[in-house]
């Protein structure tokens, strides 16, 4: 299967396949979950502290030798909390989607890091994913100043 082509097909912007050692882990940015900013803390068992720590995520992680970036672009105005928070449900959706067909097609050790937290899926803060880095292994943007909203997910595998 080649996994770009399927991952485009199925709705994602961008998608590649990098090493897992390319990933920069700064654990210190689990902070970033710390200051609740999603809400989730202490309440989602994908999300700190029940997920584990930021090192015991990384070694987790680096358990894994690739990973499928995959990136939607929400184009329309973020202002509006309902439609940035119904784009980031439909991302973690399609990198379901793109995980039962690596499933399918005989890949079954999976890791899902999602766009924020979903269902049993940390998300890369939880894992301390420098996600700018990330993006540029990938050849991606991550931040630019054009009003657009980029999200990201990994399929580890």
């Amino acid at each position: 299967m080649n996994l770009i082509q399927e991952a485009l097909s199925l709705g994602f912007a961008n998608a590649a396949v990098i090493d897992v050692k390319d990933l920069v882990f700064v654990l210190e940015y689990r902070k970033f979950c710390e200051e609740n900013l999603c809400g989730n803390y202490g309440l989602v068992p994908a999300c700190p502290p029940a997920c584990g720590t930021a090192e015991e995520m990384r070694e987790k992680a680096l358990a894994y030798k690739k990973a499928l970036v995959l990136q939607t672009i929400l184009t329309q105005s973020q202002a509006d909390p309902a439609v940035f928070k119904k784009a980031k449900h439909e991302h973690n959706i399609l990198t379901e989607k793109m995980a039962g067909r690596m499933e399918a097609a005989g890949t079954d050790d999976l890791l899902i890091m999602s766009a924020g937290p979903y269902k049993r899926h940390s998300c890369m803060s939880a894992y301390g994913i420098d996600a700018q880095k990330m993006a540029d292994a990938a050849g991606m943007v991550c931040w630019a100043d054009d009003g657009n909203t980029r999200f990201f997910s990994q399929i580890l595998f």
